[in-house]
């Protein structure tokens, strides 16, 4: 048996059955050792490394488990990048397996002396929460170990398993070091909060008039949904999501508002601003969450349950800190509450008006949809399509999105129905090109061994993505295709970048270059591909289009191409002042 065998073997002990990526001939050994195990694991084939590392990113987020991809040496690794980057800044486990070049070749790494060397792992190193090189044979296992542990402790996210291509050919070591499949899942290790910090949140609660959550992606992360809607229920506070935390309750809950921030619903922003104390969970507080730091006021207390001590009272300063894991944190806050309310023979009454903010979040989700400008015959408008994938989409129905304004788009003009990861976003690094490979990853993991027991039909996978964004990844059709997954992609082609064009108009009206690209058919492209395709321009075409994708009994990929218009945007205005001022306080602005 060769390394690389061995690096498959036990893989597959550690409960890993996909594996995403390109081959290089440094790389071959894995391969060979993926091919031997048919049964037990698969090799999906990506079009550039880069996919690969979505596409494990999706699965991870999908899964609770690790997501693995694999690159070869040089520009492999190098393709890497804007993959883990977004991994390491969303909190998602991912092992990028990376080749080298032989030990013996060091002195021959500068400038490709030695084919497509360069130093990888100064370059990678910056990107993941560790890096692990398999210096000999005998080191596989416990390096494997570290990077496997190192990925799923504690805040979660991507690491680096370096072999030497001499190493990876190289026959294997003894293979005693026991395995536990639970390694590879998140939250691996859970810690509760320090009872004194629980017990100084409550005092701060009952002093207050108006409190208010704001649950992130570290609640999905943990699977903290019941938790959370526990605390928010015993409160009667009302609770805001971030874009990625969305699906931490259901839209349709009494107390739920929507998501917050610049790709967030106004209602809720507007709740948020009259907030006198803040209850974050699971959420680093983050530049798009709070509006450029500026919403809740810096001067509002705020109570902090992140797994990552080093969020704690980053941006907001009068915070009561409780680091503990979201499930752990936010139950042991709501006990508390629990406690304090019996003992002072009841909760306090806060002055939130419930029947107001059913109205203002019913009118948003049910209500007219407001317009820029007035619609355009053979140009839709991307709020009335959410509109009507919302009704389509079944609530078992997954959403992909791409980044920029696709993801705005889901996040405050499509209603979640149910609680749970049933909306996927690029938020860490918000890269364009993430939305068809991590949509390939989503779909991965519910047609393997991961889906439901009892041989449930998997669920569609829809991918939403702008035109600029598609161009980065649109190849990876013939990757669904191939895998015969269940994925409507919709592309909004409007030839052009929207969020550049938005910003341009709004910072430099007088003069920009670079913003249109030609009118294009995607459509024929995907249809190349491999999917089944339909072009429309009008919303009662897109109803039937989406209705047919996502009934298809053949349950392959579709790609439904709708030329929109290049004027609406999700984007909510920033409440700074200026790129790199400093965020005020209560009344500042």
């Amino acid at each position: 048996m060769h390394v690389g065998e061995q690096l498959v073997d036990r893989l597959v002990r550690y409960g890993v059955r996909h594996v995403f990526g390109c081959p290089g001939g440094q790389t071959l050994p894995l391969y060979n050792g993926i091919a031997r195990r048919p049964l037990d694991i698969e090799h999906v084939l990506m079009h550039d490394e880069r996919s690969g590392a979505y596409a494990a990113d999706g699965y991870a987020r999908a899964t609770g488990r690790i997501g693995v991809c694999d690159a070869t040496v040089g520009p492999g690794a190098s393709n890497l990048v804007s993959g883990l980057v977004e991994a390491y800044s969303s909190s998602v486990p991912v092992l990028a397996i990376v080749s080298d070049i032989p030990r013996g070749w060091e002195h021959r790494r500068p400038y490709g002396s030695a084919s497509q060397a360069f130093e990888q792992r100064n370059f990678l190193e910056a990107c993941v929460k560790y890096y692990g090189r398999v210096q000999t044979p005998e080191s596989l296992p416990e390096m494997l170990h570290a990077c496997v542990r190192t990925a799923t402790t504690g805040r979660p996210g991507p690491v680096v398993l370096e072999v030497p291509d001499d190493v990876f050919a190289a026959e294997a070591g003894t293979d005693d070091f026991p395995i536990s499949p639970e390694s590879a899942t998140y939250a691996r290790v859970r810690f509760a909060p320090d009872p004194a910090a629980v017990r100084r949140a409550v005092e701060l609660l009952r002093s207050s008039r108006k409190p208010l959550v704001i649950a992130g992606g570290g609640v999905l992360h943990s699977g903290a949904e019941a938790e959370v809607a526990r605390l928010v229920e015993a409160l009667g506070a009302p609770i805001a999501t971030t874009l990625t935390g969305k699906g931490s309750i259901a839209e349709t809950h009494p107390l739920s508002i929507g998501v917050a921030g610049r790709f967030g619903v106004p209602v809720a922003n507007a709740i948020v601003e009259e907030a006198d104390c803040v209850i974050f969970i699971g959420c680093k507080t983050g530049q798009s969450t709070t509006l450029n730091w500026t919403l809740p006021y810096l001067d509002t207390p705020v109570i902090h349950i992140d797994v990552d001590p080093n969020e704690l009272g980053r941006s907001y300063h009068a915070t009561v800190a409780l680091a503990a894991d979201a499930k752990l944190g936010a139950a042991a806050l709501a006990d508390a509450v629990a406690v304090a309310d019996a003992l002072a023979d009841g909760a306090p009454s806060f002055d939130w008006d419930a029947e107001r903010i059913a109205a203002l979040r019913d009118g948003w989700w049910d209500g007219p949809i407001e317009f820029k400008r007035p619609p355009v015959p053979g140009v839709l408008k991307p709020q009335d399509m959410m509109r009507v994938m919302r009704q389509a989409m079944s609530d078992d129905d997954l959403f992909v999105s791409d980044a920029s304004l696709a993801s705005g788009w889901i996040a405050s003009r499509w209603q979640i129905r149910t609680t749970g990861r049933h909306f996927f976003a690029p938020r860490g690094l918000a890269g364009l090109g993430w939305g068809l490979p991590a949509a390939i990853g989503v779909a991965t993991a519910t047609l393997g061994r991961e889906a439901a027991p009892g041989g449930q039909r998997a669920p569609r996978v829809v991918c939403l993505a702008g035109d600029g964004g598609w161009g980065y990844s649109l190849t990876e059709i013939e990757t669904a295709t191939r895998m015969g997954l269940p994925i409507v992609s919709v592309v909004l082609n409007n030839s052009s970048l929207g969020w550049i064009k938005h910003s341009a108009a709004s910072r430099y009206p007088d003069a920009m270059v670079s913003q249109d690209f030609l009118e294009v058919s995607y459509a024929d492209a995907a249809k190349a591909l491999g999917a089944q395709v339909t072009f429309v321009d009008d919303l009662h075409q897109f109803e039937v289009a989406v209705k047919s994708a996502l009934e298809d009994e053949t349950r392959g990929p579709w790609v439904i191409e709708a030329r929109t218009c290049d004027v609406e945007t999700p984007v909510l205005p920033s409440r700074a002042p200026a790129p790199g001022a400093a965020p005020a306080a209560r009344g500042g602005y």
